[in-house]
């Protein structure tokens, strides 16, 4: 098979692996905190005779866009949102992971914790719990956690310097080796949700453009094909030389 085959083949690989990525963002439209995620490709320059530029695709992985979505309002007391870059500290069992997802609720033993069931953290990395003869549950603009009158706990809010340093754990967590810094220019807000950072409009364009740009590979090859099929049957219809 030549080289031009294969890198038809890499494209549509990379194709079918974008147009995956593109419906996961479509799907989770409405997961509260969302980052949207995009391929990251780069080419390999081979030489042909019979073009001036073909090159093989190589898929170097998934990016995240850590663009900040749309703050929404519910009114709702347990609902936090960050405006600004930080991340809310959980702890999901196997260590603290990092969310922007702040819907949260309390466990029956009165644990602060998301909607997966994990328990929500405070600077010291310890589960935040709620005492039960405590009053209405007020949080602070810098995670200060209070039940009536008394202050509980503070919600570990941290920022990172290198953001394609966090690896994405399911939809909404992320985990990395970095070390958190303090939450400068990040601010807690009580009654409010993070949508999605999707734009279902800009997504459908995406997949337009990766259908059609499968398609005119698909013909390429299809050509392809039938230019070595043609030069096969030629080459057997001569007969060899005394």
């Amino acid at each position: 098979m030549e080289n031009t085959i294969y890198i038809g083949l890499s494209r549509q690989t990379a194709l079918r692996r974008e147009m995956a990525l593109v419906a996961n963002n479509i799907a989770n439209i409405n997961t509260t905190a969302f980052k949207r995620e995009l391929g990251v490709y780069a080419t390999a320059q081979t030489d042909n005779a019979f073009a001036n530029k073909l090159d093989f695709v190589i898929d170097h992985g998934t990016a995240v866009s850590f663009e900040p979505g749309a703050l929404a309002n519910t009114g709702n007391d347990l609902d936090i949102a960050i405006n600004g870059p930080g991340f809310f500290g959980v702890d999901d069992g196997s260590g603290v992971k990092y969310t922007r997802n702040g819907a949260l609720s309390l466990s029956p033993d009165n644990q602060l914790i998301t909607r997966e069931g994990f328990a929500v953290v405070d600077e010291d990395d310890q589960p935040i719990v709620i005492p039960l003869e405590g009053g209405k549950i007020e949080i602070g603009r810098d995670g200060s956690v209070s039940a009536g009158a008394e202050i509980i706990a503070k919600i570990k809010v941290a920022e990172f310097k290198f953001l394609h340093l966090l690896q994405k754990n399911g939809n909404s967590l992320f985990e990395t080796t970095e070390q958190p810094q303090d939450p400068v220019n990040s601010t807690v807000l009580q009654g409010s949700l993070e949508r999605a950072n999707v734009t279902p409009v800009k997504e459908l364009v995406r997949m337009i453009d990766i259908q059609r740009s499968y398609d005119a590979v698909k013909s390429f090859l299809d050509r392809e094909a039938e230019r070595q099929q043609t030069a096969v049957r030629r080459l057997g219809r001569q007969t060899p030389s005394a």
